[in-house]
């Protein structure tokens, strides 16, 4: 692609995250244009598609592959249809950005990599926190040995969720659709920052659970993982406590860091009787740095900055967390 020419986008799917953020992204980016839409009821969906404005709709998935001028695509649809799309897609000549988690299981993830490395497409997943300075900032520290050695890393998220009749994300409590709870739906994003700073863990055990909703997707995972380099890790996911919490902590032998929130605006890094404080706020549109990443890397003919390989890596991680759940013992990782 040409540097005078424009990055043609569709999305597929017209749901929350589209309309909040990554639709919006899309239409800042400079070089970027929204070529299509597609949507199974444009009647349904006529308010977004008018705050949009794609240049085409399109009700049918293939319909849309068909059409030469769609450099890119960004799917937004629920997960059992993130590897049958995103591969029809690579095979259709497009770059994908897949939203998270990238597949139902480490299987379709793994077909997923491979269509991308037989079409020469990029292929991504929607993790949008790597591109954050706070999160950069403790990949940076990590890299440079600033905490000395990692001994522990702690993740604990809680918040309450529960499906309102008629729900139009009801698809989220059904296992065939989401392939899971809590996990898939947030925790996917927290481990995948782990999976970014560590590398994959060793070995782990864990507890899934529904404790308190009656959906049949899990509501409480705890987990214990030894990280590549030794450090234990600890991490509670919680979609069943009405005190919404989201903590990060890394220690080391000579200093540690906080991310309390985790989206907040702060990182405290304390070494020995010193606390520094810095003030490091979230992009005002969360999605806005990956998909200016994704849209130069086509621009640059070049990679964007994480791959399909990459973003493999949490969902590797959540589906040795339920085996180690459903067989009450220790599991390798990978």
């Amino acid at each position: 692609m040409t540097a005078d020419r424009k990055v043609n986008w569709a999305i597929v799917g017209l749901g929350d995250i589209v309309r909040k953020r990554s639709g919006r992204a899309i239409l800042d980016q400079p070089d970027s244009v929204l070529r299509a839409c597609v949507t199974g009821d444009p009647i349904a969906k006529e308010a977004d598609i008018e705050t949009l404005g794609p240049q085409k709709i399109y009700t049918n998935t293939d319909e849309m592959l068909a059409d030469p001028d769609v450099d890119a695509v960004y799917l937004a649809t629920p997960v059992f249809l993130h590897a049958p799309h995103a591969i029809a897609a690579l095979q259709a000549g497009k770059d994908v950005l897949v939203e998270k988690p990238m597949a139902m299981n480490v299987a379709e993830a793994r077909e997923m990599c491979l269509a991308a490395d037989k079409a020469g497409r990029r292929l991504s997943v929607a993790y949008y926190r790597r591109f954050w300075p706070r999160f950069e900032l403790v990949k940076d520290m990590l890299d440079r040995g600033g905490l000395g050695s990692v001994v522990a890393v702690r993740m604990a998220l809680r918040e309450w969720v529960s499906p309102a009749v008629g729900q139009a994300a009801a698809w989220r409590f059904i296992p065939r659709m989401s392939g899971g709870g809590v996990l898939l739906d947030v925790g996917s994003h927290r481990l995948d920052l782990l999976s970014w700073w560590f590398g994959l863990p060793r070995r782990l055990v864990a507890r899934t659970e529904t404790l308190t909703h009656d959906y049949p997707v899990e509501d409480s995972a705890a987990v214990l993982m030894i990280l590549a380099g030794g450090a234990h890790f600890t991490g509670t996911f919680n979609w069943n406590s009405r005190v919404r919490g989201d903590e990060i902590q890394i220690i080391g032998t000579e200093a540690q860091m906080t991310l309390l929130p985790c989206d907040g605006p702060e990182v405290v890094i304390a070494a020995g009787s010193n606390v520094e404080r810095r003030d490091m706020p979230k992009p005002s549109n969360l999605h806005y740095p990956l998909v200016d990443d994704f849209a130069r890397a086509i621009i640059e003919d070049r990679p964007p900055r994480f791959s399909g390989a990459d973003g493999m890596k949490a969902t590797q991680i959540i589906e040795a967390i339920f085996k180690s759940s459903r067989e009450n013992a220790w599991v390798e990782v990978g």
